[in-house]
């Protein structure tokens, strides 16, 4: 939508952010016309930067592209009804599962490197986040290059020049991997799940158990998946497929019932048997935090236990993680029903830009 004020042109989309372009940058009409649709070509980076309040990934807009060059179908960032609060829609996958790409805004991105803004994928009105790659780039890197190797495709021309400074076609032909795509894209692109854990079932199917483990040690160490789940619960279910490794799988499981169990792939309750834990989620949640563990080493040692409070910040953010995995575990019923306690909670621990997203879902 554009109207022309007096000290320019004003440019709104369809969820009320406005951009005003200086009158003095157009020459003509037509350069109005060409400013007008470079705005609305960028609605999702608009909504990360005034919205969300982040840094846009520069190659939003091929991904994007590349996307519906699939077959997807480009989705408002401001449609965030039924997934979780934490995500901005790209693209749903053009079928009626309702599955979406998504981006994950963390509330402290920071702290999550190398995961500062990955890619995601989520049905709407389920409970768990898949992570489909650690950055905009590495994802589109991966998808041209799987195009590639599959003969002629879209998706090299939907990118457009952004995407194609990424990846020029024969790029894994001349890499001498294109029998192995796969090694191309763990050694010129990044790491990424499914891979991984692909690599681990692999040797597992060909009867090499230890080749698996070291593989699900490699997707679990070196902090390429800060503070994710899923892959310390695939290494606890790898631990139970191999019989007579409970303790082993009971600890992974443990691992990573203490990260948000959103980003679990399988259910909550198949992590926490795995974890062989009882009680009820808030039980089982106090019982893997450091409060429980300091109170039990007291315990232990015939002491007094006694710990400094958390910080207001801290407990606020303990709440509202607190929140997040109550929808996992079935004590709340949806992700929408608990957006405003959320950014409540956001909004106690000093961080108002994410109460304000939360609560600017549509």
């Amino acid at each position: 939508m554009k109207s022309i004020s007096k000290g320019g042109v004003l440019i709104s989309s369809k969820w009320s952010l406005a951009t005003r372009v200086p009158a003095a940058t157009f020459n003509t009409a037509h350069d109005r016309c060409l400013a007008c649709q470079a705005v609305q070509l960028s609605e999702h980076s608009l909504y990360l930067e005034e919205i969300a309040v982040c840094q846009s990934p520069k190659r939003l807009g091929a991904l994007i592209k590349v996307l519906q060059a699939q077959g997807g179908r480009k989705v408002l960032p401001s449609d965030r009804s039924g997934l979780h609060p934490l995500l901005i829609p790209l693209a749903s996958d053009g079928s009626e599962s309702n599955l979406v790409t998504c981006l994950l805004r963390w509330p402290e991105p920071a702290k999550a490197k190398p995961l500062v803004m990955p890619v995601v994928e989520m049905e709407r009105g389920s409970k768990s986040v898949k992570l489909l790659a650690r950055s905009v780039d590495e994802y589109l890197h991966r998808l041209l290059a799987e195009d590639d190797c599959s003969g002629p495709g879209p998706l090299y021309e939907a990118a457009g020049p952004d995407g194609q400074s990424l990846y020029k076609p024969g790029d894994v032909a001349a890499s001498g991997f294109e029998s192995k795509p796969h090694m191309y894209i763990i050694k010129n692109v990044g790491m990424f799940p499914d891979i991984s854990e692909s690599l681990a079932l692999g040797h597992m199917s060909r009867g090499d158990s230890t080749s698996a483990l070291v593989a699900s040690e490699w997707y679990m160490r070196n902090n390429h998946f800060n503070g994710w789940a899923r892959p310390y619960e695939f290494a606890a279910e790898l631990f139970t497929k191999l019989g007579k490794r409970q303790e082993e799988a009971r600890d992974m499981a443990r691992v990573a019932l203490r990260l948000p169990w959103w980003t679990l792939e399988g259910s909550y309750e198949a992590a926490r048997d795995m974890g062989m834990l009882s009680g009820s989620p808030r039980e089982v949640r106090y019982n893997l935090s450091e409060e429980a563990a300091a109170a039990a080493q007291a315990s232990m040692s015939q002491g007094v236990s006694f710990r400094e409070p958390k910080p207001p910040q801290a407990a606020s953010l303990d709440k509202a993680a607190e929140l997040l995995d109550m929808v996992v575990a079935g004590e709340e019923p949806s992700y929408d029903g608990i957006r405003e306690r959320l950014a409540q909670a956001y909004r106690e621990a000093g961080l108002k830009d994410v109460a304000n997203f939360i609560t600017s879902a549509t």
